[in-house]
């Protein structure tokens, strides 16, 4: 039996009085796509924020590839495997395109980070790995011709391409994508799903929250649906268009 890359298990998440996760189980299998969908809070960016480790649990599990991660701190989530790209960009606009992937390599450096951004660092083989790894990733995402470009010079949709290189170079096994499609017009969405589908080509499980739903339709292998902090559906994407549940509480008829 395969050992499922994320598994969350009863996990809730309280504000004082406010509950804004109940009891949430759910799992994401090795190189599959979940979409975690829901109206405005449902408890979506909750989650993600409690799964990568910014908000403390309150009771509940995590687990990533069997090991439990519900009390690490976020950078050690980051190491064993877990990463994430935010709803606004995150990024270091001084850096070139080039630098800031590098710099989300450092997860897996064994040299310090910035001598091998810089390329001065003492483990010259891991130096040259790094830069195939860059290079591949500035490819994927379609950021090649703009590698040695100031960040804060390139455009708000390559901005958020970057974010997911930039995840993607700390060679995780599962990626937490949240709301990547914002701000992109049609064509950009739709080098979006090829890039997510080639994520999930490659092995890595993803988790996309997202309001687009023509994209989440696509791309998803499986849909998790939150309403007011709880899981009322969890099933592939046309189990989700057909669920009465999930269209009195998200989709609408017309869905």
């Amino acid at each position: 039996m395969t050992t499922a890359v994320l598994r969350v298990e009863r996990l809730c998440k309280s504000f004082g009085g406010v509950h804004a996760i109940r009891d949430l189980t759910f799992e994401v299998q090795p190189g599959e796509v979940m979409g975690l969908i829901g109206p405005n809070g449902s408890g979506k960016s909750t989650t993600v924020n409690s799964l990568a480790g910014l908000f403390p649990v309150t009771s509940g599990e995590i687990l990533l590839a069997g090991a439990h991660i519900q009390h690490l701190p976020e950078p050690e989530r980051v190491e064993l495997g877990l990463a994430r790209t935010f709803q606004t960009a995150s990024v270091f606009p001084e850096f070139t395109v080039r630098q800031q992937i590098t710099l989300g390599c450092e997860p897996t450096l064994k040299s310090p980070p910035l001598s091998s951004i810089f390329g001065i660092g003492r483990h010259q083989g891991e130096v040259e790995a790094i830069e195939a790894r860059v290079q591949d990733l500035l490819e994927v995402t379609g950021l090649a011709a703009v590698a040695d470009d100031a960040v804060g010079t390139i455009s708000s949709a390559q901005q958020r391409f970057l974010m997911i290189a930039t995840a993607l170079a700390s060679e995780p096994k599962i990626v937490l994508l949240d709301e990547p499609a914002a701000g992109l017009v049609s064509h950009e969405r739709k080098t979006l799903s090829e890039l997510i589908k080639s994520i999930r080509d490659r092995g890595i499980a993803v988790l996309v929250i997202e309001h687009h739903m023509a994209l989440i339709m696509e791309v998803c292998d499986r849909i998790v649906v939150l309403n007011f902090g709880s899981k009322i559906a969890d099933g592939t994407p046309a189990e989700i268009r057909s669920s009465q549940a999930v269209i009195d509480a998200y989709l609408g008829e017309s869905v």
